[in-house]
């Protein structure tokens, strides 16, 4: 875990979760947007909030539902100017002991349905980290390629002259 993802912690234990679930609502603070403004490589994140339902899941799990939100800066893949978006990112995740740690190998021809429900992650003891959680979907939800509003990439003309082979024909031309 990199010094940034410490940096905006959010710690939940198991027993700090009623039967009846717990509701969180989440607010940073400008040193926890710059630490996930960094690890995601934006530019900046001027507001990231969650609103996320803690409950039991099996005997020793938790699962986590909920939104985040976010408003933050990118930088358009075409004109390399930053703009401002805005993100809400959904959350369900589950957490259970004996769930798959999601840095081990695994086998793709295990994966028979690609439209199963996900099995639950690998919960260490037995504390989950909202704050990882929140970088995580907010991750997931960004464009990798993300485009300022109203710019469009424009190819190169489509012209005859642009050719390579009219470029080996103007000097075969030339020699004539």
């Amino acid at each position: 875990m990199t010094n940034d993802a410490l940096t905006f912690s959010r710690p939940v234990h198991v027993h700090e979760v009623p039967a009846t679930g717990r509701h969180f609502n989440i607010a940073t603070s400008e040193s926890e947007r710059e630490a996930v403004a960094r690890q995601l490589g934006l530019p900046g994140i001027a507001e990231l909030s969650a609103r996320l339902v803690v409950s039991p899941f099996r005997k020793d799990g938790l699962a986590v539902a909920g939104t985040v939100h976010a408003r933050l800066t990118q930088t358009c893949v075409v004109s390399a100017e930053d703009f401002e978006n805005t993100v809400e990112a959904p959350v369900e995740i589950r957490f259970s002991p004996d769930g798959q740690d999601p840095n081990a190998d695994f086998d793709l021809a295990e994966l028979n349905d690609p439209d199963a429900e996900d099995p639950p992650d690998l919960l260490t003891g037995g504390e989950i980290d909202l704050g990882a959680i929140i970088a995580e979907f907010l991750a997931l939800a960004l464009d990798p390629y993300p485009r300022k509003p109203g710019i469009s990439f424009e190819g190169p003309a489509e012209d005859a002259d642009l050719s390579p082979f009219a470029a080996l024909n103007a000097l075969k031309n030339k020699d004539q």
